[in-house]
């Protein structure tokens, strides 16, 4: 199994690592008001450890959509997506969408971050079974239950963005 990420943000939000050519120094970047988990990074962990899984013939690869704004600001463009999960039979892939409200992380520490995010991915693997037309032989609840293991051993200094510059 191998576990990706897809990112789709408003523009209000901030990412620890995207700050070129900004004036504050790195160590502010790490402050208050800034997404501060590396999602390349957690790919890479996530990835590495499911890849001898196995979830069923049918899929592949969990393609984890997470979205990240102020959706209040943004009208209806998030919320079209807010439950949206799609099998890809020919590619062996399942993306199912997990939301979190900037308003609600952007302040707070990068281990209750993660424990935020954390909850998101989690929602969004569980929304699979939720579907009336789901892959038959995915076992969705397994890979949750491993997902949420994984995370929970996580170091968690390996999946903090590092400023860049």
């Amino acid at each position: 199994m191998r576990f990706r990420t897809v990112v789709c943000s408003g523009k209000e939000v901030l990412f620890v690592g995207q700050e070129r050519g900004n004036s504050k120094s790195a160590e502010d970047w790490l402050t208050t008001g800034r997404w501060k988990i590396s999602m390349s990074a957690l790919d890479a962990y996530l990835t590495e450890r499911l890849e001898e899984k196995s979830f069923g013939r049918s899929i592949d690869r969990f393609v984890f959509c997470f979205e990240i704004a102020d959706f209040e600001k943004w009208g209806d463009f998030f919320r079209a997506s807010e439950n949206y999960v799609s099998h890809r039979s020919r590619t062996k892939e399942i993306w199912s969408v997990g939301q979190l409200r900037w308003a609600d992380v952007k302040d707070l520490k990068a281990s209750d971050q993660l424990r935020a995010l954390r909850a998101t991915i989690q929602l969004a693997i569980l929304r699979i079974g939720e579907k009336p037309r789901k892959p038959k032989d995915f076992g969705y609840g397994a890979l949750a239950k491993i997902v949420e293991a994984l995370l929970d051993q996580a170091p968690e200094e390996a999946l903090i963005a590092k400023p860049s510059g």
